[in-house]
């Protein structure tokens, strides 16, 4: 009876920390266009906002609390690592998206951004189509 009881709580424990996992943000990078294969980088974790692509990889999946964020998609990036600048692309969803076709430019970095009428000024999305400067994006890192 206690191997079976052992069995049903590791089984729960592991739905419950596959839930709490879903709703991290998260960006994983591949080196082909459609997203098949190994990923060339992964990015997941709470409170994970700026991702710049490498310049090798060519497709995103991205994943996200929905109901109050999205991903953002800009066309410039500081530095591998560093802050999201140049237009603003689009609006992302939690699919897989070819960073060099999606958009007439190619995706070099995204922002993960709130989306609801509560969501803290400095954190809400920015308009679609807006420049944004380097400095600004710089500063906005903290």
């Amino acid at each position: 009876m206690l191997s079976k009881s052992a069995g049903i709580i590791a089984m729960l424990v592991m739905s419950l920390c596959s839930g709490v996992s879903a709703t991290n943000p998260k960006a994983n990078e591949y080196k082909s266009a459609d997203c098949s294969g190994d990923k060339n980088y992964s990015h997941a974790k709470y409170g994970l906002s700026f991702v710049t692509m490498d310049d090798s990889s060519h497709c995103v999946y991205l994943a996200n609390d929905w109901s109050k964020r999205t991903w953002q998609a800009y066309s410039e990036k500081s530095y591998d690592g560093g802050a999201c600048w140049g237009e603003v692309l689009g609006n992302l969803n939690g699919k897989s998206h070819n960073l060099d076709t999606t958009y007439r430019k190619r995706i070099k970095c995204l922002l993960n951004c709130g989306t609801s009428s509560d969501t803290n000024k400095d954190d809400k999305c920015r308009t679609v189509g807006k420049w944004v400067a380097k400095e600004d994006a710089l500063s906005d890192r903290g």
